[in-house]
């Protein structure tokens, strides 16, 4: 006898195993959905979003480097080791301050306020974002806050990163036809130096199910946006 009844499709989601600490981390299901799957397997859970890791300190000045007035700088809200959410691998987050584009529903509006952040040097945020605290590492992202508020500072940062050899996820909240369409030089060179580019305005309402890396479903994951045609 045929079972008529219907049953919704299986959820895509993402099981994701830090190699280096054991951590797990669960992309695509709310916490009382998981609970529901593997309460029986799993410790207590807590929330993770993009941009929003459990708890980081604010970045604090280190003794690695001293900044000078005359140094390219920027704004760092914190930096943060481990993430598995923000781009392929295990990663090392840069987290900038200032965002003029101030998304509804946005996970840390405590980094909109350019001042939010602590000003270091590129070589400050250079030493922080590879410490030896964030190995291993398979690359750097850099989110925000909007990164593209500091173009000149992290055209900079990026440059100095991939001197190094690091892998380099850059998130933005304008859509990369907004980007191409500024006139800074140091915008185009910031898409130029990273090897993917996650864009566009975070959407609350379009945040179940996101996928992998994204905080919305209207976000795009562009690889080499510099070469990137629509």
């Amino acid at each position: 006898m045929l079972d008529t009844q219907k049953s919704n499709p299986p959820k895509e989601t993402t099981w994701i195993i830090d190699h280096a600490t054991g951590a797990l981390t669960v992309e695509g299901l709310t916490e009382r959905e998981l609970l529901s799957v593997a309460s029986d397997l799993l410790p207590e859970a807590a929330h993770v979003n993009c941009a929003r890791p459990i708890n980081a300190p604010l970045v604090q000045r280190g003794s690695k480097a001293t900044a000078l007035a005359e140094e390219d700088s920027l704004y760092v809200f914190r930096v943060y080791h481990g993430s598995v959410v923000e781009g392929p691998g295990r990663r090392s987050v840069a987290q900038l301050s200032g965002c003029p584009v101030l998304c509804r529903g946005c996970s840390v509006p405590q980094t909109h306020r350019l001042d939010a952040g602590m000003l270091l040097s590129i070589r400050e945020v250079v030493c922080l974002v590879l410490d030896t605290a964030g190995e291993p590492r398979d690359g750097v992202t850099v989110l925000g806050g909007e990164p593209f508020m500091q173009p000149d500072g992290l055209a900079v940062l990026l440059r100095e990163l991939k001197s190094r050899g690091s892998h380099i996820t850059l998130y933005s909240g304008y859509t990369i036809e907004e980007l191409r369409a500024r006139s800074e030089a140091s915008v185009h060179e910031a898409l130029s130096l990273a090897d993917i580019l996650i864009e566009c305005r975070f959407i609350a309402t379009q945040s179940y199910g996101a996928g992998e890396w994204r905080g919305s479903t209207n976000q795009r994951i562009i690889h080499q946006p510099a070469t990137w045609r629509a």
